[in-house]
């Protein structure tokens, strides 16, 4: 995979992370909130593909990778994570277009998150399940 591959959408979100000194709102979020926060991004994305359930298993770790980088990383060091990370999950076979929609659409809308909205929503949504599990 070279960067000529890469979808126009997904070159722009790395250039304009490169660029931006600005960190996402997860960043620096305990791992487990920061996992749920892209997990509800990214689960609306993978629900409408229809996948086999050693498929979807299988970009649920990859969301969980992005998670990771998202809370950890900024700027260049961020931008060549993300690269690196697709170059990886491709090596696993897995669909580039789809990889790509991933970290753009959770980029994209945790990106646009404050801080605070992120920490709400995921928290709201653990109270969710908790209570469904519960009751």
């Amino acid at each position: 995979m070279n960067q000529s591959e890469l979808e126009r959408r997904t070159r722009a979100l790395l250039d304009r992370v490169r660029h931006t000194r600005k960190p996402l709102s997860v960043y620096e979020m305990p791992a487990d909130l920061a996992e749920a926060a892209v997990w509800e991004i990214g689960k609306v994305v993978l629900d409408a593909q229809n996948l086999p359930l050693v498929q979807y298993n299988t970009y649920r770790w990859y969301l969980r990778e992005l998670s990771k980088l998202l809370r950890t990383k900024t700027g260049w060091d961020l931008a060549l994570e993300l690269e690196i990370c697709l170059r990886k999950w491709v090596g696993y076979r897995l669909n580039l277009l789809l990889l790509q929609a991933l970290a753009c659409e959770c980029c994209d809308r945790i990106g646009a998150m404050t801080l605070h909205e992120s920490e709400e929503t995921v928290e709201a949504k653990v109270k969710v399940e908790v209570g469904g599990a519960n009751g």
